[in-house]
């Protein structure tokens, strides 16, 4: 066993030196559990704010002294700056007074302890100051006692507090690795300095977007709710400090759709964990698979940080789809193998290949994860990235011109307020000019491989660069390869002979080493740490590329039509539509294929258009009206197609509430094509998005269907209702219905939770979709469709969607809604629940808070007054 040899550190300074002292107390402790620990030493820091005992009798320097002579200190740290100190019976100053002792007991030891480390650094002066003639005074006498001390040895100079930390830092770590008690001192030091090599590294190159390194860090919002309200003072109530995950780990899911710097925040996590003396292993969970993770986290422990696997604090599982193939199975057998190591779950939302197996979802995993959501920047922090982008690369435009079209731009491709998506916009923009504006994700995209290619190095054999649509068309060629073999790993030498050969048919002469070259050195390709091969970082490259390849080949875009491969992957037909915003042909086989789907649907499940209890329900309404209504749905569920253990629940009254309703969900839903539904909905609202151009009838039928296709989710969610109060989640072939628990859990009763479930139904189809289907220019054909529309619950969904979104004239929208539904409705208290979730989590604008606020007010002055539209005066009377 090796001994932990203890050094005691003195703090002597002046009164000016309070930060100097701090950063003391921060780099002691941080090295104690860097490379103090691995090298069997330890820090105590001996100061006289917190380890001498007040007394009397005797004046403040002598008794600081006894304390400071018991604490038989072996490291004296100097410190001085302008101010040089009081004058003790001894010396000039206090501080000269334990520099001249600690050099005594130096002469004196045998083994010339303490060791003595003077610093000194200073503070600009301002001339203005009221005691400028003492301030100067002082700053001769640190001068002279400097030029006292040089004959005695050497001090160590500095300008400002972050070399100081920088200098002390690396003086005590020289003094630790020439005192380490271990035999092999400095091939553990190169061990541990390697490892925080590789930590550090790590992280730049987590940072890095298409080879270019974000120029600010920006810690994450980590937050026990999916929504941060805009209130500063309500943020802290929600948000996880990262310090209690490092601090604390324990079994936790954070949760993030693609592009939201989880892999960053995973490798600072380890890297400040590793600061505070804990070693997280990080592990990609694309780099795995389920036989294999155990052994692969094994070697990784051993590789990264020579230690056994049970040595490790906490494992960090990144790049997580739940609804992937075999990715349950590799989180179970972790969980099962490791039991006593907590896991940290990075959950990407939306960038998986291959949808799970019913065998999948019959994975059961023992252990209790606790859910963390990672949030959108809020929009100081998109200012901090902006300026300091516009300050690194010297922008003409001044910053608050390009943060406002930042913005604009975000908005307008429907992308989340990310680091990596500000960066994407900021590049692409401050190459094309002023004049660039994204319109949807292909063009961006499209942008920002022109930008790579144009900033790639050349290659020293050639005269020009490689010809990009060449590039685009050979890799719209090879992910078709990759779509048709569904198998989206490969390697180096298929990568080269599956293009060659193309290249060869083609005509094409391309340099493919250049090419994977720059797709590997931009981030869009990856290689597989454990096997080596190489895969797609991002999806989403592969869906634009195969987009590509379906302009260009006929036979190719028919085969994705007729295999419908645009059901697993929406990006696809969003991509593909993108290119030039008319490709007629992609909505009118969406329009056939979701028709096809809604008849299956509507031929099996059987539940008539006309189930509607929004309709009857009243403002706040009571458990006896909503039982009433749960009848007349059970009277429909009866005489529906749906099985009969949905039937029983509305048929039995004690129902066994054990019965395990997942698998009878799983069952309707697989029976009844509601997967396909759903994802046709996606893929269909993705395109019609994105499809500008096209003949407005065919655009008009393709939201008509989507729009019907919503009301038979509606249908079977008011169906199911009874079931997700009472178990809490449906699950289905890659995609479930759940409640989220800090919504539903405090409902005391069945009965409650059963209200909610079903009150919640019309925010949340909005919720699932709205996201696929908005953009700034779908506002004048929605408003159309929403003021045209006869069925009252799809009426009021789109009007949600309106609310949430806003675009140009949906305040007059909502306003004649509000004017046209009934003083008492469950439809107008829904329109206000909307509203001031909107006013509380969603607007940032000045303007549309305003207007939120003022059409909530008119929903309470409707409701409390009684009167169909609300004169200014009684809307005012609301506060």
């Amino acid at each position: 066993m090796e001994l932990l040899k203890i050094y005691k550190c003195f703090i002597s300074s002046p009164g000016d030196c309070k930060e100097e002292r701090e950063i003391c107390e921060e780099i002691i402790k941080e090295i104690n559990n860097g490379l103090a620990e691995y090298l069997g030493i330890n820090f105590k820091l001996f100061m006289w704010e917190y380890d001498v005992l007040p007394d009397m009798g005797k004046n403040g320097q002598e008794i600081i002294d006894e304390s400071i002579k018991k604490s038989n200190y072996d490291i004296f740290i100097g410190i001085m700056k302008n101010r040089f100190g009081h004058p003790t019976k001894k010396a000039g100053s206090g501080t000269e007074h334990e520099f001249n002792d600690a050099l005594e007991r130096k002469k004196k030891s045998n083994n010339s302890i303490p060791k003595i480390i003077f610093f000194f650094g200073k503070d600009n002066i301002d001339i203005d100051h009221p005691d400028i003639d003492k301030i100067v005074v002082q700053r001769k006498l640190v001068k002279k006692f400097k030029s006292n001390i040089q004959d005695k040895g050497l001090y160590v100079d500095f300008e400002n507090k972050n070399e100081f930390k920088k200098q002390l830092k690396e003086k005590l770590e020289l003094f630790i690795k020439e005192n380490s008690p271990l035999s092999n001192p400095d091939e553990k030091a190169e061990e541990v300095d390697l490892i925080i090599e590789n930590l550090n590294q790590d992280l730049e190159n987590s940072l890095k977007t298409y080879n270019e390194k974000s120029p600010i860090w920006i810690e994450p919002i980590i937050s026990s709710k999916r929504e941060i309200p805009n209130n500063p003072n309500k943020n802290l109530e929600n948000k996880i400090e990262i310090s209690s995950i490092i601090e604390e780990p324990k079994d936790i899911i954070i949760k993030a759709p693609t592009e939201f710097g989880l892999t960053s925040l995973a490798h600072y996590l380890k890297l400040q964990a590793w600061k505070k003396g804990k070693t997280f292993l990080y592990l990609n969970a694309k780099d795995t698979k389920k036989h294999k993770v155990i052994k692969d986290l094994k070697k990784e422990a051993n590789e990264y940080y020579k230690k056994e696997i049970l040595e490790i604090d906490c494992i960090i599982l990144d790049a997580v789809c739940f609804e992937e193939l075999g990715m349950m199975p590799l989180i179970k057998n972790v969980c099962s193998e490791l039991t006593e190591i907590p896991i940290i779950i990075l959950n990407t939302l939306d960038n998986n290949f291959f949808l799970k197996s019913d065998e999948d979802d019959k994975v059961e995993i023992k252990r209790t994860f606790t859910n963390y959501y990672l949030l959108p920047l809020p929009k100081n922090e998109l200012r901090s990235v902006v300026n300091s982008y516009a300050k690194d690369k010297e922008l003409i435009d001044d910053n608050d011109t390009i943060l406002e079209k930042v913005t604009k731009d975000l908005e307008t491709l429907n992308l989340h307020r990310t680091v990596k998506n500000c960066l994407s916009v900021l590049r692409a923009s401050s190459r094309i000019g002023s004049e660039y504006s994204p319109v949807n994700r292909t063009k961006l995209l499209e942008t920002i491989l022109s930008t790579i290619f144009e900033d790639y190095e050349i290659p020293t054999y050639y005269d020009k660069k490689p010809d990009i649509k060449d590039c685009n068309y050979v890799l719209g060629y090879f992910c078709q390869y990759l779509v048709e073999k569904n198998d989206f790993e490969f390697n180096e030498s298929t990568f080269k002979t599956v293009l060659k050969s193309f290249c060869e048919q083609n005509y094409i002469d391309l340099d493919l080493s250049y090419l994977l070259n720059l797709l590997i050195d931009n981030s869009i390709l990856t290689h597989n740490k454990f096997t080596q091969t190489i895969y797609f970082r991002n999806s989403y490259w592969v869906f634009y590329f195969i987009a590509q390849r379906m302009k260009m080949n006929k036979e190719f875009l028919e085969s994705i039509y007729s295999q419908k491969k645009y059901v697993d992957y929406p990006e696809i037909i969003e991509f593909y539509t993108g290119i030039d915003r008319n490709r007629e042909d992609a909505i009118k086989i969406l329009n056939k294929d979701i028709c096809e789907t809604l008849k299956i649907v509507k031929a099996k499940v059987n539940i008539p258009d006309t189930i509607n209890p929004y309709k009857s329900i009243s403002w706040k309404p009571e458990i006896e009206s909503l039982e009433r209504e749960e009848k007349k749905i059970g009277e429909d569920v009866v005489s529906s197609g749906l099985p009969d253990e949905v039937k029983d629940k509305y048929s039995d009254k004690y129902y066994d509430q054990i019965k395990p309703y997942h698998q009878v969900i799983n069952t309707v839903l697989r029976d009844y094509s509601f997967l396909v539904l759903m994802r046709q909905i996606s893929a269909s609202s993705r395109a019609l998005r994105n499809s500008d151009f096209v003949d407005h009838k065919i655009r008009t039928e393709l939201l008509n269907n989507i729009t019907v296709a919503w009301l038979e989710m509606n249908k079977l969610l008011i169906a199911l209702s009874p079931i997700l109060g009472d178990k809490g989640s449906a699950s289905f072939e890659g995609a479930k219905f759940h409640l989220v628990e800090e919504d539903f859990n405090k409902f005391n009763s069945v009965e409650e939770r059963r209200k909610a479930v079903l009150l919640a139904i019309p925010s949340n189809i909005v919720k699932f979709f709205k996201d696929d289907l908005f953009s700034t220019k779908m506002g004048p054909l929605l408003i159309k469709k929403a003021e045209n529309e006869s069925n009252s619950l799809i009426k009021h969904e789109l009007m949600l969607l309106l609310t949430a979104e806003r675009p140009k004239h949906w305040n007059k929208v909502i306003d004649n809604y509000i004017i046209n539904l009934d003083k008492n409705s469950f439809y107008l208290s829904d329109v206000l629940s909307v509203l001031n979730y909107n006013i509380d989590f969603s607007a940032t604008e000045l303007g549309d808070k305003r207007i939120l606020n003022l059409l909530a007010r008119k929903c309470r002055a409707k409701h409390l007054y009684q009167k169909k539209n609300p004169d200014l005066g009684l809307i005012n009377k609301m506060k």
